[in-house]
């Protein structure tokens, strides 16, 4: 069994004994997760990147803390939220930049594509869209909406990750698609 093929208990234990590069799996495998989680509550991309960053290296120090039962995606962003706090109380400042989301979401769909097609440039205007209609959703709607809609993550893992009751999490999922769905209709 290959390291990519491991369950996170599994790197995680491997780690634990000594084996440290297989943290590198779970950078890789949590990473897309964490900055697009991150990408819901600050819009700063070198604050992003910085917590990103300081996430990993947290989890990696307390990852002997880290509870196997749990799933290490919950603790990772419990992780997140709490440097990123932890930084904007330090910094306290915040200078929305719709460039960062927007990047951050063509990447997967354009980064093989080297020219500019028309369908390309349609498809970037209407994630524009679609952004600035996220961005505008009030903020305890915005983040579990985009851990379920971009990271697929299930209602119970959202739960545990933002520390809210279950059927809280599915209210604000389905308000937010609501207003999602208001906002589409007035844009057309």
């Amino acid at each position: 069994m290959n390291r990519m093929e491991k369950t996170d208990a599994e790197l995680i234990n491997s780690i634990l004994d000594g084996k440290t590069e297989n943290f590198a799996v779970l950078v890789e495998r949590y990473e897309k997760l964490v900055f697009s989680f991150l990408l819901s509550r600050s819009s700063l991309a070198q604050e992003v990147e910085d917590v990103v960053q300081e996430t990993f290296i947290k989890a990696y120090n307390h990852l002997s803390t880290f509870d196997c039962e749990r799933k290490f995606s919950s603790w990772l962003l419990a992780i997140a939220k709490n440097v990123l706090i932890d930084i904007k109380r330090k910094n306290s400042r915040d200078f929305p930049s719709d460039d960062v989301v927007i990047d951050v979401l063509l990447s997967d769909s354009t980064k093989n594509l080297v020219d500019e097609t028309a369908e390309t440039l349609l498809r970037k205007e209407r994630f524009k869209q679609i952004t600035k209609m996220i961005r505008s959703l009030p903020e305890e709607f915005k983040t579990p909406f985009l851990l379920r809609v971009i990271n697929e993550m299930s209602y119970q893992d959202i739960s545990e990750a933002l520390e809210l009751p279950l059927q809280t999490v599915k209210n604000r999922i389905f308000k937010a698609r609501t207003l999602m769905r208001e906002k589409s209709e007035k844009s057309l």
